[in-house]
């Protein structure tokens, strides 16, 4: 029996419109991806939603797909018979080619897509090779629309190689380097030979080690300034630290050039003892003051904004400057010690909603690295978007001049559509270019007021509708709470046993044998597992809150009085390695709750989240106002409820456990319990478990070996933060002061031991609280990421 293939099974009519339309498809198919990805591509910055990720994730992943199969069918109608609309369609391939090249506001849909920019460049190459011999070199006939291909595939030749650029920035290897590169940039520059020159007689001697020391008895060295050094030096900070020095205070030494308006002062960090005054050497005047003095961390300023059209200018500046230090926690490097002090100097003067906002502007430049075009009016690539515009529109004029009357009016309907795209998508990135933030600061430092009006003019383009919002991350947390899914499990036991659960069971499984026996379609499977991911039901993740003001002011308090706190980088990686024990510490309650914080992070969460959720319903029955005044309740039942949505929904940025299981554990224990009882609300389940007998059980004895389940040591934990009222004699405002330090401080520790490339992952699904804690952390000196400072000893020639 022969076999024949659907199309000749299908009626000749059929057939023949299906080969008809299939480019003109195909076209309009990557026209409506590049309209996705140029209006929704950065908007996942600030938003959560999975529609949204899916939206993109359907427009991001088939291009490549597309533009094949459209060169594949195009190469095939070559030369079947002269046809008009053959012509015109191959004059859509550059356009094909210049969607491949994508829109700004996105480049790769996750972190893998950058590791892959090697295999995209060999696509690219294939491709544009591929259209250039098949097709456009072989449908030549030396007519203007011909001519007209020429300059748009140039341009989509540019899109394409920028967009591998910005992929092979993004990629860990190149990213790590170019973290790497400006911190080369803080070698220690030597003056003659690494100390300075000191000429005169009179002046201070020399000590024992090379160095100048002091003839002022009880006085030390505040400010140095050198004369004449090479404005090839980089503006940079200096630490040098000397052996076998005495407990003196550190001094902060300044060096400054004269007529030297472009470079900023370098500040020099000289830990020595005995450093004094000396006048007179050639080039060099010094000061000194008490050694009784209390040292003050000195902070550079950023100079006086300029540009007072900017908002939030200074901020945005200081940004700016961390970033190119900071960044290099993404790529796992150690932070230089001298920018951990100048930031914990910063970060110690202003107040939480500037700290929280600098941070904001920091990891919005990060995702710009990671997922998208990080494109200045300033930078190198600023250009291209103007060619790509010029090329565009001279496209469109030479097509709007030509003879169009044996095209079909549907092809020329798609030409013009693609056209107006192409000129429209780079007016949009150009609007979206000069409104950037990096665009901004670099304004901000300029007394040009033409470019300034430039910039308000096309700021005042961005519709709200078209244009993506000025947040920076979602501002959101997600909130999960255990007695809320056992409860809800009550009902959906019975709702999944009459019919919903065995159907949906049986057209899966239809669909995965469907899918089985085509395995060879990799993009179906691909598909179907993404949006299996994407609508599974969700039982208690399904809310998030915005993260209140009150809650940022208590996790910068609490950080930046360990940043005080802490006398050297060993003590700020203790403090960021507690998970609650110093909150419990500092309360001295550790030796009545010190057991529920274990060395397994999952089951000291579960602990705390259950015990939280007991004692706030608890004390909600007994004071209903208590949830309106009282931050700290209100804090810790949001970060409670947080933890456990990262528990359960973002395991990965925990430290490796089995939260999972020990979840699922407790909550079938305490549905069980709940029916037993007959259970309806919340506030009567609570009532339920306060009444378990706990009494001469020690903490952590279970029935069973094998049992995850933490029920029954949360009850217990439960009722021992109430006993706090009567045996310490606390209120109910002090109870939940020291539950909020505990729930801040295993928030923080959760920060710390999160991979860096988990927080990267995180900022495309709208940014992570734990990543700003985590970034806010580091600014205060509390990251494992630093060391302390060593002796640099130089190699020197007899």
């Amino acid at each position: 029996m022969n076999k024949r293939t659907v199309l000749e099974i299908l009626p000749q009519s059929v057939t023949d419109i299906f080969n008809e339309w299939q480019l003109r498809i195909l076209a309009l198919l990557s026209l409506s991806s590049q309209i996705a990805l140029l209006l929704l591509g950065n908007r996942r910055k600030y938003k959560a939603e999975k529609w949204l990720r899916s939206i993109l994730w359907l427009a991001y992943s088939p291009e490549d797909l597309i533009v094949a199969v459209f060169v594949g069918i195009l190469s095939e109608c070559q030369g079947n018979g002269e046809n008009p609309s053959q012509q015109l369609q191959a004059f859509w391939m550059p356009f094909l080619l210049l969607h491949l090249g994508g829109p700004d506001t996105i480049t790769a849909y996750s972190l893998e897509d950058n590791e892959l920019w090697t295999r995209q460049f060999l696509q690219r190459l294939l491709q544009f090779g591929w259209a250039a011999s098949k097709i456009f070199f072989k449908s030549w006939e030396g007519k203007l629309l011909n001519i007209l291909a020429v300059p748009m595939f140039g341009a989509g030749l540019i899109k394409s190689v920028e967009k591998t650029w910005f992929l092979k920035s993004g990629s860990n290897y190149h990213f790590r380097k170019s973290a790497i590169i400006p911190r080369l940039s803080h070698d220690r520059p030597t003056v003659d030979g690494g100390k300075p020159v000191v000429s005169n007689t009179d002046g201070p001697t020399d000590g024992d080690d090379g160095y100048p020391t002091c003839r002022c008895p009880g006085h030390i060295y505040t400010d140095i300034v050198f004369e004449g050094i090479s404005p090839s030096f980089p503006d940079i900070v200096l630490e040098w630290n000397r052996p076998n020095r005495p407990s003196y205070p550190d001094d902060v030494l300044v060096w400054d050039r004269p007529n030297r308006p472009s470079y900023p002062d370098t500040v020099l960090e000289w830990n020595r003892p005995n450093y004094a005054a000396f006048n007179g050497a050639p080039g060099c005047h010094c000061s000194c003051r008490p050694e009784s003095e209390e040292r003050e961390i000195v902070n550079i300023p950023s100079p006086p904004s300029r540009n007072k059209t900017i908002p939030d200018a200074d901020l945005l500046e200081k940004a700016v400057q961390f970033f190119p230090k900071f960044k290099g926690l993404f790529a796992d490097l150690v932070l230089d010690w001298t920018d951990l002090e100048q930031s914990k100097s910063f970060f110690a003067k202003i107040s939480s909603a500037e700290a929280f906002q600098v941070v904001e502007i920091e990891l919005g430049f990060m995702y710009d690295v990671f997922y998208s075009k990080p494109v200045a009016v300033y930078d190198e690539f600023s250009f291209l978007r103007f060619i790509n515009l010029l090329v565009s529109i001279s496209a469109l004029l030479g097509f709007w001049i030509i003879d169009k009357h044996e095209f079909r009016y549907v092809d020329l309907i798609i030409t013009w559509l693609l056209l107006v795209e192409a000129i429209l998508r780079e007016i949009y990135c150009i609007i979206l270019m000069f409104s950037s933030e990096r665009t901004e600061n670099w304004l901000n430092k300029q007394e040009k007021t033409g470019m300034t009006r430039i910039y308000q003019a096309i700021s005042s383009c961005r519709v709200p509708f078209l244009f993506p919002d000025k947040k920076r991350w979602s501002d959101s947390m997600g909130q999960c709470s255990l007695l809320s899914n056992s409860l809800e499990n009550l009902h959906i036991v019975v709702w999944n046993f009459c019919c919903i659960s065995p159907l949906l069971e049986m057209l899966s499984e239809v669909w995965n044998f469907c899918i089985s026996m085509m395995s060879e379609m990799e993009m179906l499977s691909e598909i179907w597992n993404f949006f299996s991911s994407c609508l599974e039901f969700e039982d208690c993740s399904k809310n998030s809150t915005v993260v209140p003001e009150f809650l940022k002011i208590l996790i910068f308090e609490q950080l930046q009085q360990k940043s005080r706190t802490a006398s050297d980088i060993k003590k700020a990686k203790e403090f960021s390695a507690h998970k609650g024990e110093s909150a419990l510490e500092n309360m001295k309650c550790f030796s009545e709750l010190g057991w529920s914080l274990g060395e397994e992070f999952d089951e000291n969460i579960l602990l705390w989240h259950v015990a939280t959720e007991l004692c706030y319903y608890a004390d909600l029955n007994r004071n209903s106002s208590i949830s309106v005044e009282n931050s700290n309740c209100k804090a810790s039942k949001l970060v409670s409820d947080y933890m456990l949505h990262l528990l359960l929904k973002r395991p990965n940025m925990l430290p490796n456990g089995i939260g999972e299981i020990r979840f699922q554990e407790t909550c079938d224990e305490a549905t069980e319990f709940f029916r037993s009882g007959n259970i309806k609300d919340k506030i009567q389940a609570c009532e339920k478990l306060f009444q378990v007998n706990t009494k001469n059980r020690q903490p952590k004895e279970k029935e069973e070996k094998n049992c995850m389940s933490v029920l029954f040591n949360a009850c217990l934990l439960a009722q021992s933060l109430q006993l706090l009222e009567t045996a310490m004699e606390w209120n109910c405002e002090k109870k939940w002061e020291m539950m909020s330090d505990v729930w801040i401080e295993m928030l923080s520790y959760a920060a710390s031991q999160c991979p860096s490339n988990q927080h990267a992952e995180a900022l495309r699904r709208g940014g992570e609280l734990l990543t700003h804690v985590w970034l806010l952390m580091a600014h205060f000196g509390l990251t494992e990421h630093s060391q302390a400072p060593r002796t640099c000893n130089r190699v020197s020639l007899p």
